[in-house]
């Protein structure tokens, strides 16, 4: 796509909004680069106590222009220009595709975050509803949605201690990669032969972590480990890594000790009974949809029949909470398919569902085949979202979180539900960065928030798990240990 953007606006988020109306776009300056690109030109400026923004659009023959204006002060000026960028984006964009985004011009990965900000200023339900509705032109379902999510993230987070954080333990191994991942993770048997290696270093790094959260008199308050998929580990390995964060953690401040196991075809009896006795909590079994032919098509080595035996072990093995997730929007799978799959697995009574909606990442297998996908799926994504949520609803689960991806089918989001009082608190915690979280193992990102939460820095470790294993001992650790340290010197 054509990007020309001039005046005080962040061209990323001109980005974003790009991406509403052609998703998957990619951008350029260049007009002599794709002659048939779409192309946009946005300009915003400041005059009279005013941004103004203009916004032309053009594709396939066609154009559209709009311009906004949005009253400011001093203090909210970025504020006001990214509005009337936003609103005047949109109204050239329905213009020309006739499409009318459901989240408005509320971009970004934490929708919540703006709603809870409301809700804590002493807003009502009813006050941030209207508020999303009629300055971010969020489509009230959603909007409604968002702040029932925020209430509920709003009553958890006021009991969080300052001086908790969370643990993430990274196993980017699988199985089998599905058509949909981007994340790096390992599944030939040559790599796949790095796991006793990657343990060892792993648990090193584990006890190197928790020695530098014991120093900064901070307590862990949630472990997850995920992946990849953790339970490609055998049982001696899952073992293993279990004992390890137990002798480390304190199990007195531990809320939840989560474990993915995402993969049916790699869950056992003896690895849940593992689980189960080093005080796993919280396990997610994951079948993204029970169509079979779905399944095979997106790279999955499990049938529905293996996620049923799979569920059944997980509650059998009284691990405390379970998860399931599933995924609207998969190729080859129509709104009849996907609606069996969510009546099916609410009829198991998961303490989680989680609703991912279909996202488009240029590293994933079947990338070049995304405009086709995006063309195809549009509508009856959508159709499927709201059936999911309804359902949820309807069956007496709450929403509790929720994140949204560039580039996802429709532009919709991936929500959280949960049995009252089962909710998912580090999904909580990551998502609306209350405190800090210490990540270890190839990929993984700590994340470091200040006390007021108002600054965040990230620490990145190596992304491949040969380099992570290439890299001298300790000089990694080191690196991370003074960046620590200095973070949390000069914001605590």
């Amino acid at each position: 796509m054509k990007l020309q953007v001039s005046g005080n606006i962040n061209e990323y988020y001109v980005q974003t909004l790009c991406m509403l109306f052609f998703p998957g776009s990619k951008f350029s300056k260049n007009e002599k680069e794709d002659p048939f690109a779409p192309c946009a030109d946005v300009c915003v400026e400041n005059r009279e106590a005013c941004a103004i923004a203009t916004v032309t659009l053009s594709h396939a023959g066609r154009t559209a222009t709009a311009t906004h204006k949005e009253p400011c002060d001093g203090a909210e000026k970025v504020s006001a220009e990214r509005i009337a960028c936003g609103k005047a984006f949109l109204e050239a964009g329905k213009a020309l595709t006739g499409i009318t985004p459901s989240w408005g011009i509320l971009t970004g990965v934490r929708p919540a975050k703006l709603a809870i900000d409301s809700l804590t200023r002493g807003k009502s339900k009813q006050e941030v509803r209207s508020f999303l509705a009629r300055e971010y032109l969020v489509n009230p379902k959603k909007a409604a949605l968002v702040t029932d999510i925020a209430e509920t993230e709003k009553r958890i987070l006021s009991g969080v201690d300052k001086r908790s954080c969370s643990l993430y333990i990274s196993i980017p191994f699988c199985p089998s990669r599905c058509s949909y991942c981007s994340f790096v993770s390992f599944t030939s048997a040559k790599l796949l032969g790095l796991l006793d290696s990657y343990l060892v270093r792993l648990c090193q790094d584990i006890e190197n972590i928790a020695g530098i959260i014991k120093h900064l008199g901070l307590s862990v308050s949630t472990v997850y480990i995920g992946g990849g998929t953790p339970t490609t580990l055998d049982e001696k390995q899952l073992e293993q890594l279990l004992k390890t964060l137990t002798s480390l953690v304190d199990p007195d401040s531990l809320q939840e000790f989560t474990l993915e196991a995402g993969r049916p075809d790699t869950v056992n009896e003896e690895k849940l009974k593992i689980m189960k006795a080093y005080g796993v909590s919280r396990v997610s079994i994951n079948t993204q949809t029970l169509n079979d032919d779905v399944l095979e098509s997106i790279g999955r080595k499990h049938t529905a029949a293996d996620f049923f035996r799979a569920f059944d072990m997980a509650r059998n093995a009284q691990i405390k909470h379970i998860n399931t997730d599933l995924i609207a929007g998969l190729p080859g799978e129509g709104f009849g398919s996907f609606s069996e799959s969510i009546d099916a697995v609410i009829r198991l009574r998961p303490d989680n569902l989680t609703f991912h909606t279909l996202c488009i990442k240029n590293a994933a297998d079947f990338a070049h085949n995304k405009n086709r996908l995006y063309m195809n799926t549009f509508s009856e994504t959508s159709k499927c979202v709201d059936y999911s949520q309804l359902s949820a609803k309807n069956a007496g689960y709450v929403p509790y979180y929720i994140y949204r991806q560039k580039n996802t089918v429709d532009n919709l989001e991936n929500v959280g539900f949960a049995l009252p009082g089962t909710e998912g608190l580090y999904n909580i915690y990551m998502m609306e960065e209350i405190h800090s979280i210490f990540a270890v193992g190839a990929g993984a990102v700590s994340k470091m928030v200040s006390r007021s939460g108002e600054k965040i820095e990230r620490i990145f470790e190596y992304k491949y798990p040969y380099e992570y294993l290439a890299a001298p001992d300790g000089a990694k650790n080191l690196e991370k240990v003074k960046k620590i340290e200095a973070f949390y010197q000069t914001t605590w």
